[in-house]
């Protein structure tokens, strides 16, 4: 019994000892679990006070650029966004200073003395009419009013203006030619004398001749005129009836338009000796001779090329045969597209090869006259564009290439360079037509061309005539192997040195 007594106390000394560490353990863990649990919540606890603290301690947590973009309630990468726009807004502004620092003299000649003349006659005219204009409200002396192409500024109504050289002379500018005379140029029928281009100077010549002569200039209302007017500019608009079309036209470039033969019966035509061809009349017209002065002409023809660009068509309205025009910002809006083709900064360089050897003849003749290379504006090599495109910090931005095909190397070299291949653009051959290669051409920053195409020729006038300097088509080389301007902006229309292309 005792025995038993002492058997049963030991089992349960040996039970409840073999216990106590299993216990314990339960303690252990309980304890350890507490602990993680509050340091847990205490870490959330601080990072929530952090997140939601704005006062000084905030500072120490934020990076400064995280801590600008608080400030202006605005994401980091809405920041960084920001400033990337901003450093390009920067950029361009450099660009554009620039290029207005470094613009060549429009009057540069190849004679000094000529130079010197034609320089000090622009600036004599143009401070005199910027006097008078401040003096008198008339017609004749007032500023024009500037305007944009395509949402791209013009320097119309500024001292870049060449068309004020024709308002200030002892001619009447606010007078239409042939008010009070019976004598009619009369410009009728289809079949002209060469291209697009040819055929813009025909239109300008005849303006020039009415003026000359001061004959009224008529045109037929189905006639070459009214087709190469109205595809490019002058469009009809919606809901515009045909007389107020015809009454803004008439307005616009001071003509006549006439529906039918009987009516300019009464009237004397002049010009009946080119003969009754339209392709004669017209060759005529291509080779008409101005007997203005040099400036004169320039200011007319600007006045005139102006007058074409205040009333570009968007694509909006019909012409006369009742079809849809094209936008003439169609160029611009293919390469650059329509939010950015306002501010891009860019070159054009127009590859005309004009049909090989009589191509390369007629630059000879014109360099004969302006200095200029006889074989550059035909190669477009690139050594030739980054000469011009180099010093003036050009390089790096677009460059966009219009050409007409007949010399695929040109533009195979081009892309072939290291500078300009990464650069170049070249219109969608879907986008390309005669006026958004036109448009896109005149609004650039910089256009290249060849003096011996009346399409390079039409662009560069138009440039001229809206203030856009930076015209290169007459440039040589020195034995030293540098490039530069032989022959100034104004050149294009010198009929010296273009003869009858100006």
């Amino acid at each position: 019994m005792i025995n038993q007594l002492l058997l049963s106390s030991n089992h349960q000394r040996s039970s409840s000892s073999s216990s106590m560490p299993t216990i314990r353990r339960l303690r252990l863990v309980v304890a350890a679990a507490t602990i993680l649990f509050l340091t847990f919540y205490a870490s959330i606890s601080i990072l929530s006070f952090l997140s939601n603290n704005h006062d000084s301690n905030n500072i120490m947590v934020l990076d400064p650029e995280a801590r600008e973009a608080q400030d202006l309630g605005i994401s980091v990468a809405r920041l960084r966004r920001n400033k990337q726009l901003q450093a390009r807004i920067g950029k361009a502004h450099d660009a554009l200073r620039k290029l207005e620092e470094s613009e060549p003299d429009i009057w540069i000649r190849p004679d000094k003395d000529e130079y010197a003349v034609l320089k000090e006659e622009h600036e004599r005219r143009i401070i005199n009419f910027m006097q008078s204009s401040q003096l008198t409200t008339t017609d004749d002396h007032q500023v024009p009013p500037s305007f944009s192409v395509c949402g791209r500024p013009t320097k119309v109504g500024t001292p870049k203006d060449l068309a004020l050289l024709q308002h200030i002379s002892e001619m009447d500018g606010t007078t239409c030619p042939g008010k009070d005379s019976n004598d009619v140029l009369l410009l009728i029928g289809v079949g002209t004398f060469g291209r697009t281009g040819n055929n813009l100077i025909e239109f300008l010549h005849a303006l020039q001749y009415a003026r000359d002569y001061d004959v009224q200039l008529g045109i037929k209302y189905d006639s070459w005129v009214m087709r190469l007017i109205q595809d490019m500019w002058m469009s009809r608009r919606i809901g515009e009836s045909i007389t107020d079309w015809e009454d803004r036209a008439e307005k616009a470039f001071c003509v006549k338009i006439f529906h039918h033969l009987d009516e300019w019966k009464g009237y004397n035509i002049v010009g009946k000796e080119w003969g009754s061809n339209v392709h004669d009349v017209t060759k005529q017209l291509f080779k008409y001779e101005t007997r203005s002065t040099l400036l004169d002409y320039i200011g007319y023809q600007s006045r005139h090329l102006q007058a074409l660009f205040m009333n570009y068509n968007t694509g909006n309205g019909t012409n006369l045969r009742g079809q849809p025009v094209q936008d003439m910002c169609s160029g611009l809006d293919a390469v650059f597209g329509t939010n950015i083709k306002s501010s891009v900064i860019y070159t054009v360089i127009h590859a005309r090869h004009l049909e090989g050897a009589p191509g390369k003849q007629l630059l000879w003749n014109i360099g004969k006259k302006s200095g200029c290379d006889f074989n550059a504006a035909l190669n477009m090599e690139p050594e030739y564009v980054k000469s011009i495109l180099r010093p003036i910090g050009m390089l790096q931005h677009h460059i966009v290439l219009i050409a007409d095909g007949q010399d695929p190397a040109v533009i195979e070299r081009l892309k072939a360079d290291r500078e300009i291949g990464k650069k170049l653009r070249v219109v969608p051959p879907e986008a390309s037509w005669v006026g958004g290669d036109i448009t896109l051409a005149i609004m650039a920053n910089v256009f290249i061309g060849n003096p011996a195409s009346s399409f390079s020729g039409f662009i560069a006038k138009s440039r001229v005539a809206l203030g856009l300097g930076h015209n290169y088509l007459f440039r040589a080389k020195k034995e030293d192997g540098k490039w530069y301007t032989s022959c100034g902006a104004t050149c294009i229309f010198d009929q010296k040195i273009m003869n009858w292309m100006g």
